[in-house]
């Protein structure tokens, strides 16, 4: 999922104005039902399979007003769906969280970490027993500031996450995006370089085919450049879509990939093989709002446009 513009944080500075725009909340318990999807928060990231159960759809909320103030929620129903209350979560102090995945009783949330004003570093959450600590990540060199945006779980104890940002530590926009995976739970972890050049680009999105990795990058003019990884290998180039847009989710089906792209204020689904070979650009969809993938539910993605919540699926 990338940032979506329509939360404050414009592509140009998605990395910016990290004092202003971000705080670290906790969530209490004292909700008593679930909430009405008129008074909707903020649906920052959604993923399933926390504590094993695959069945439940876990998102974590933000403020609207403050766009803080997180908050983990179980969601309740498809269509639509209700949030349920409030999961304890205290955040580290100045964490921006972007996207979630989980592992057996551990969810990792991907974000930044405040150092100045003017300056965030990418950052990986762990949370466990309700307890959230940073966790080690391969920060580039090249990246001085930005962001942990994708993640996907691979495996029982695998995840990928890409880390974008740029060479100036005081200039937060995406120049560049590097991959970083574990297949140990955390404990050591690779990197590669995977995209350069994106001038001011957009996030990048990702998800798991089996044991591969699917990868969508995007560059300042919308242009998404697909890189697929077998295994764990190095991610290779497969297509590139000129003016295709922002990327939203990727989303893993049975025998496709789906991207999902925000093209000028129209959701688009492009559909892909899980080798990066295109089947079917679609112009729009019947989407609504902002397109979020389920990390740990394959083929499913939610839809949210402030008002609703749904759950959607491909399987």
């Amino acid at each position: 999922m990338a940032v979506p513009e329509s939360l404050g944080l414009k592509r140009r500075t998605v990395l910016t104005g990290a004092a202003a725009l971000l705080a670290a909340g906790t969530a209490g318990l004292t909700v008593p039902r679930p909430a009405r999807a008129a008074g909707l928060p903020q649906i920052r990231a959604a993923a399933a399979g926390w504590t094993g159960r695959d069945g439940e759809v876990l998102v974590l909320t933000a403020d609207p007003a403050t766009e803080a103030d997180y908050a983990l929620r179980l969601l309740h129903g498809t269509d639509p769906a209700e949030l349920g209350p409030p999961l304890p979560l205290s955040l580290p102090s100045g964490f921006h969280p972007h996207s979630m995945a989980a592992l057996g009783d551990t969810l990792w949330i991907t974000g930044a970490a405040e150092l100045a004003p003017d300056r965030a570093r990418p950052a990986l959450v762990r949370v466990r027993d309700s307890a959230a600590a940073y966790a080690r990540l391969p920060i580039p060199k090249a990246i001085r500031s930005g962001i942990a945006t994708a993640i996907a779980p691979v495996g029982p104890r695998g995840l990928a996450v890409v880390i974008e940002g740029g060479p100036d530590p005081h200039l937060a926009v995406i120049t560049r995006a590097h991959l970083a995976r574990t297949a140990d739970g955390g404990r050591t972890w690779t990197d590669r370089p995977l995209a350069d050049g994106l001038g001011e680009g957009y996030g990048t999105v990702l998800t798991a085919h089996g044991t591969g990795l699917f990868i969508a990058t995007a560059d300042g003019q919308g242009t998404q450049t697909i890189r697929t990884a077998a295994g764990r290998g190095a991610p290779t180039r497969a297509a590139e879509t000129a003016e295709a847009g922002r990327p939203m989710a990727a989303v893993a089906a049975a025998d496709h990939v789906s991207v999902f792209s925000d093209h000028h204020g129209t959701v688009t689904e492009t559909r892909y093989t899980p080798t990066g070979s295109l089947l079917e650009a679609a112009p729009s969809c019947a989407c609504r709002g902002e397109v979020l993938a389920v990390p740990g539910r394959p083929g499913a993605w939610l839809e949210t446009d402030g008002r609703t919540i749904r759950i959607r699926s491909a399987n």
